[in-house]
Parts: structure tokens; C-alpha cells; sequence
């Protein structure tokens, strides 16, 4: 009797729970819960892998050119970021496992780098002066060998044999350097430069006309360049504002008004947001932002704060990373603005955000607030190699020509091409 009660009480809680989970079930269905969020946050979430970060390091690591070398001729993509979007994935993997795998860097000769440009390769210009340690633990992971130092060009080519070479111009020095990889190119290289067909890409040194008068490894891309206008402004206002400070931890209740604008505190620490859309923070015991080992710690604490602030509110625009140097023991990192494909020089310094870290803490940062949105007018400008021969000045310095966008503060940008 006792084992007949016990399996009845039991069925009954059976059948409760198939009745809780069937109303559960019908009431998700309805409008108000579905469009309430409510099941997003319940959906699981897949946990970061080994060798990614839990931010998105995608934007910042995108180059802002392209150049891929085959039997076909060379196919250059620069200023068309959907079209980098879409070639870079699997090129960029390429490049991480070339980095994760790299040997023992041996300098080469400027010639040599040369000739590799014009065989079977890919090239890649970040813009900006990319740490290698930062870039391999964005694409990859750390491998056995960490590369040192920073490089804005770098290079997949072929090497003796079936290897394939990773190639790059250290930023500081201009020197060029290689290294052999696990790549090879027949199941690597060769697939990846395989049916490529030219669009007249080529570089300034490849031209007796420009040579003379242009950086050697400016990229020419034949054919006018149409630039976006965009609108631009302050985005720092209102809940955007509490949203940020949320962002960098910090109380937006504890204020007070200063002569740089509202002054937050946390313990000592101190944070400035200006009317103008800038924020400065300085540390007072300089624990806040804590940051991993090395350059590569130090970038992708600062990129996650640069990304969820400023990339968060930049509109139309996507953050790139400048440069990386350690100066007088603290390690500057600089952040700038993307339109297009083309850089942003803000105000007089160019940068829309800097980060300063010393002893494992980010101990003092700059974030300049722009948003831009297209206004759907285009400016049309000169095909690069003319643009060159209408500038004189270039002639003694040889300087690269890029298109860019100068934003003092005004409320519409123009692209043009600037001598750089």
C-alpha cells in the first residue's frame, strides 16, 4: 500500500512539472515575452575559447589595405571596408597561424622584400604600428615564439621549397625581417592567391613616375575614388553618458562639478567628463583597469575600454589601432577613428583615444567623443597617381598620399588626399 501511495504522490509531481514546463513553453510564445528580451537572457551563452578575449577584436585589427599576388597579377582592396570584411577572415587566419608558428626572425634586405612583394603573396597594412605579440593574440593565440616588437606592413610569401615565409618592416626601425612558418604553400599559399585577377593594383616603388615622388609601398588603385561626407557630433549626452561611465565602472550618482567639466570619484581615483566629449581619468593607486602580460595585455585591456565606450557610440565609424610604445617605462597605446578606410586626424594630436599603463594597471586614459553618420553626399576625388602629380611638395619627401578626413570639431567631414 505504502509503495502504491508513494507512486501515485509521484506521478502527480510528474504531471505538475509537464504542466509548468508547458505553460512556461506557451507563454514564451506570447508577444510580450518574446519582444521583453526576456529569452535572450536566458538563451546559453558559449564561453570564450582558448586564445580569444570576450570582447571582439575584429575591428581593430582589420588593415586598411590588401594586396594579393598570384599568376593572375595583383588584386589590391583599400578605402572599401565591406570589401576587407569579406577578404580578410580567412587571409587573417592564414596570418595567425603563420604568427603562432613563427621561428627565429633573421633580417632581410629591402630588395629581397621587394621581390617577395611581386611574387605569390599577400600583403597586408594595418595602418596603424600593430604590436605582433597583440595581432597573434587576436588572430591566434600565443604560439611557442612570441614575435617582438611592432610592424604596420607585413607579409605572407613564398619561401624555399614548399615554405612559406612570414615577412613584416618593424615600425621603429624601418629594418625588414622573416621568419619561416608551419605554413606551406601548397596547401596554404597557393590556394589563397589561386584565381585571383588583377585590378591594376600596384605600389609607388613598381612606377619610375612615382617612385621618385611617393613612399615606396603607397598602394595604387587605379580609377577615381568616390569619398563619403559624413555628419559628425558629440555623442555624450543623456543615458549614452551613464551608459559610459557604466562602462568604466565608475558611479554616475558620486559627482561633482569641477572646472574641466563633472568630476566623478572612486576612492582616489579621478575621472573628467568635459561638455566638449572628452573624459580623462587619472589613477590615484592605480588598481581600477588591471591588464595582462606584456604589450599584448596592455592593448586588449585598452581596446576593450576604447570599444566599449567610444567604439559603442562612433556611429559609422570603426577604431583602429595607431601605434603601441613603451616610452620612459609606461607603455602608450593610441587609438584613431576609421571612415571608409580612411583615417580620421582629430584636432591637432589625430588620436581619438590614448592609454597609458604602467605595472600591470591602466593608470591614466583620453577618450574624444565623435560619432559620424553618412549624409549621403559624395565627394569625388582625383585617381590617386594624379592626385600625386598635383602635389609638388611630395617630390623631396616622398611621402605617402592617403585619403583622410580632418575633423576640428565641425559638424560635416570632406574626404580629401593628404601628404602624410
Amino acid at each position: 500500500m505504502r509503495n502504491k501511495r508513494r507512486w501515485t504522490e509521484l506521478g502527480k509531481d510528474a504531471l505538475i512539472v509537464l504542466l509548468t514546463l508547458s505553460a512556461v513553453y506557451l507563454l514564451s510564445m506570447t508577444p510580450l515575452v518574446r519582444d521583453s528580451g526576456v529569452m535572450e537572457l536566458l538563451a546559453p551563452r558559449e564561453s570564450p575559447g582558448a586564445g580569444t578575449s570576450s570582447g571582439d577584436g575584429t575591428a581593430a585589427m582589420l588593415p586598411a589595405r590588401l594586396a594579393i599576388t598570384g599568376a593572375g597579377g595583383r588584386f589590391g582592396i583599400q578605402y572599401d571596408e565591406a570589401r576587407l570584411e569579406e577578404q580578410f577572415p580567412p587571409l587573417g587566419a592564414l596570418l595567425g597561424d603563420a604568427l603562432a608558428s613563427a621561428g627565429q626572425p633573421q633580417s632581410m634586405d629591402e630588395q629581397e622584400w621587394r621581390r617577395h612583394l611581386g611574387g605569390r603573396s599577400v600583403y597586408f597594412d594595418f595602418q596603424g604600428d600593430m604590436p605582433l605579440s597583440a595581432l597573434e593574440h587576436w588572430l591566434q593565440g600565443v604560439g611557442d615564439q612570441p614575435l617582438e616588437g611592432s610592424a604596420r606592413r607585413m607579409m605572407l610569401c613564398a619561401g624555399a621549397g614548399d615554405q612559406v615565409l612570414l615577412c613584416w618592416q618593424d615600425a621603429d626601425s624601418g629594418s625588414f625581417f622573416s621568419c619561416s612558418t608551419a605554413l606551406t604553400q601548397s596547401l596554404n599559399l597557393d590556394p589563397a592567391v589561386e584565381g585571383i585577377t588583377s585590378n591594376g593594383a600596384y605600389f609607388a616603388f613598381e612606377d619610375p613616375a612615382l617612385a621618385d615622388r611617393l613612399a615606396p609601398y603607397t598602394l595604387i588603385t587605379e580609377g577615381e575614388q568616390s569619398g563619403t561626407r559624413y555628419d559628425a557630433g558629440v555623442p555624450l549626452t543623456g543615458e549614452a553618458q551613464a551608459l559610459v561611465l557604466s562602462a568604466l565602472s565608475f558611479n554616475s550618482q558620486n559627482h561633482a562639478p569641477g572646472s574641466g567639466g563633472e568630476v566623478y570619484l572612486d576612492g582616489g581615483d579621478r575621472l573628467v567628463v568635459g561638455s566638449n566629449g572628452t573624459i580623462t581619468y587619472r589613477a590615484a593607486q592605480g588598481e581600477k583597469y588591471p591588464v595582462g602580460i606584456g604589450p599584448a595585455g596592455g592593448v586588449e585591456a585598452a581596446r576593450s575600454l576604447a570599444e566599449a565606450t567610444l567604439g559603442a557610440l562612433c556611429g559609422e565609424a570603426r577604431l583602429y589601432l595607431m601605434s603601441a610604445r613603451e616610452t620612459g617605462g609606461e607603455l602608450r597605446i593610441q587609438f584613431g577613428y576609421l571612415l571608409g578606410g580612411g583615417a580620421v586626424h582629430l584636432g591637432s594630436e589625430g588620436w581619438a583615444a590614448e592609454f597609458a599603463v604602467r605595472d600591470g594597471y591602466i593608470i591614466r586614459f583620453t577618450l574624444r567623443f565623435r560619432s559620424y553618420t553618412t549624409n549621403g553626399e559624395q565627394t569625388l576625388l582625383l585617381p590617386i597617381d594624379k592626385a600625386a602629380a598635383m602635389l609638388p611638395d611630395l617630390t623631396d619627401q616622398r611621402r605617402e598620399l592617403v585619403i583622410q578626413y580632418l575633423d576640428g570639431g565641425g559638424a560635416e567631414l570632406s574626404p580629401d588626399w593628404v601628404a602624410v
